[in-house]
């Protein structure tokens, strides 16, 4: 969210020691604590294939 430039593998426990919550599939952000999924890469690459079948379905009409 900041633009901070980390290695998620290498954040104590994701970061979460001051969240509170037990994220399982998170990562915060060690400069100002924003999460994000581990997933994001494939949630990006999946909504990036819906966007171009959307886009395609417009060309062709």
């Amino acid at each position: 969210m900041c633009g901070f430039k980390f290695d998620e593998t290498k954040v104590p426990n994701g970061g979460c020691a001051n969240c509170g919550k037990h994220c399982s599939n998170t990562v915060h952000c060690p400069n100002c604590g924003y999460a994000n999924s581990l997933d994001f890469e494939e949630e990006f690459a999946f909504i990036k294939k819906l966007k171009d079948k959307f886009n395609s379905k417009k060309a062709s009409h």
